[in-house]
């Protein structure tokens, strides 16, 4: 087991992941993390090779709070490993409505059910802390293991835009996906509250 580092503050913590802020350490790790052209596939970044200084302009960017968006980094929790980070993004507080976007950085994570438990913590969090009711995301067919992870959380399919993306000479549907207020137990979330009875 590699050395806790002093700097994580835990927001949300399951089974396997932690979520947390971001930390201007982990910079030089997304880096590297985003040359892997396969990670950018699924993120629809095609043949896009990210910088040190991509990433220190995004940190610097979702590093500060913002009513529109809330951004954690995603760590094991066994190690305190940063494996990758996940957003709420366009927060809607009038009307409760946001959107979804996650990556699993780490290959060695991928298919484990870290990001499926990561999100899980997001949607809970959003729903019972931002009061949200409605939550989307936009994901591409060829993402099978992101669509299952989704659905596995209670996500559904709502929606294709046929051939939206192209990938070499393929053409792939863009798929949305919403998951509602009433499909989510929020019990863990009011548990880390003490509210007077």
């Amino acid at each position: 087991m590699s050395e806790r580092s002093p700097t994580l503050h835990p927001v949300l913590t399951g089974e396997k992941v932690v979520l947390a802020r971001l930390r201007r350490e982990d910079v030089p790790e997304m880096a590297r993390y985003f040359a892997n052209l396969e990670l950018t596939t699924y993120l629809g970044a095609f043949g896009a090779a990210f910088s040190l200084q991509d990433e220190e302009a995004y940190f610097e960017s979702v590093s500060k709070s913002s009513p529109e968006q809330v951004t954690f980094g995603i760590y094991v929790r066994e190690t305190e490993r940063f494996i990758g980070s996940l957003d709420l993004r366009g927060i809607n507080h009038r009307h409760g409505t946001a959107e979804l976007g996650i990556s699993v950085h780490s290959p060695d994570h991928w298919g484990g059910g870290y990001g499926s438990e990561a999100v899980r913590l997001m949607v809970e969090y959003g729903m019972y802390f931002l009061g949200l009711y409605n939550i989307q995301l936009n994901v591409f067919a060829y993402n099978v293991r992101g669509i299952r992870a989704y659905e596995k959380v209670g996500f559904r399919e709502i929606g294709r835009r046929t051939g939206a993306v192209r990938l070499g000479q393929e053409r792939f549907d863009s798929v949305l996906m919403e998951i509602t207020a009433d499909r989510v137990d929020t019990a863990r979330m009011r548990g880390l509250v003490r509210l007077l009875e």
